[in-house]
């Protein structure tokens, strides 16, 4: 695909040329020739400190989330107003967008995410589906086990996984929802079949700094991440903060 289709559905316009693009990657350090390079704020570090290292190994095509870089010669680019969310997009983009061609279940909350996971992984399997699964203990895709980095993977990552789940047949994914995940926009796009709360207890304010912030992310599964929110929910109600998930939805059924 040329860069104009891998920045479909991103608002973005591209300058310096259309290549044609290869490869993607947020990582200077695996892009290779006919890549195109995201150069993105992260926790740690700036990726576009490493723009000039991703064009070294072959960038036809930089994507950044930095107003004051200059667009370098002979390459092609484009200005994001929000790196993850961008990368999002082209990441769906260039795999073919194969979430909307499953049928995903995610499952959020401070505890209780893995096991959940795990018995809906089961329950598909035992009836027939070809299911996936991405969680904190590891990711089963294609037949495969694999090590998990994160609990809820990079959007470039979790896109490679959906195209390669949906070539081995699966139909289904059941995957955790971490709060960071939906505040960093990782599952930025993702149309979302079913969306399962558990409970929220306090964990995880090193980050979100308080309860509120950190519930607030949570309800981001349930309002839709730029997707339409899911098509049904399963939610504790024996938990405070799922009582106040069910209220938008009480006041929906009663005003109709």
């Amino acid at each position: 695909m040329n860069f104009s289709d891998l920045l479909r559905g991103t608002g973005l316009e591209p300058v310096g040329g259309n290549p044609e693009i290869t490869g993607v990657d947020y990582d200077s350090r695996r892009v290779k020739p006919g890549w195109a390079f995201v150069a993105m704020r992260g926790e740690a570090t700036d990726g576009n400190r490493y723009i000039d290292a991703a064009i070294r190994n072959g960038a036809v095509a930089v994507i950044s989330d930095a107003l004051n870089e200059s667009p370098r010669q002979g390459v092609a680019w484009a200005v994001a107003p929000h790196g993850r969310k961008t990368l999002a997009v082209v990441s769906a983009n260039f795999h073919g967008r194969p979430a909307d061609r499953l049928k995903i279940v995610g499952v959020t909350g401070t505890n209780g995410k893995t096991t959940t996971t795990f018995l809906i992984e089961s329950i598909l399997n035992y009836t027939g589906n070809r299911s996936a699964l991405v969680g904190t203990i590891e990711y089963h895709v294609a037949g495969k086990v694999l090590p998990a980095p994160h609990t809820t993977p990079e959007s470039l990552e979790l896109n490679q996984i959906f195209a390669e789940a949906l070539t081995a047949g699966a139909t289904d994914v059941a995957m955790e929802v971490s709060s960071h995940a939906l505040e960093q926009g990782r599952v930025w796009g993702i149309p979302f079949e079913v969306a399962v709360f558990s409970n929220l207890t306090r964990d995880h304010l090193d980050y979100h700094k308080d309860m509120e912030s950190y519930f607030a992310s949570k309800r981001m599964l349930f309002e839709g991440s730029g997707a339409p929110p899911p098509r049904a929910a399963v939610i504790n109600a024996d938990d405070g903060y799922g009582v106040a998930l069910l209220l938008p939805c009480w006041t929906l059924l009663f005003s109709v």
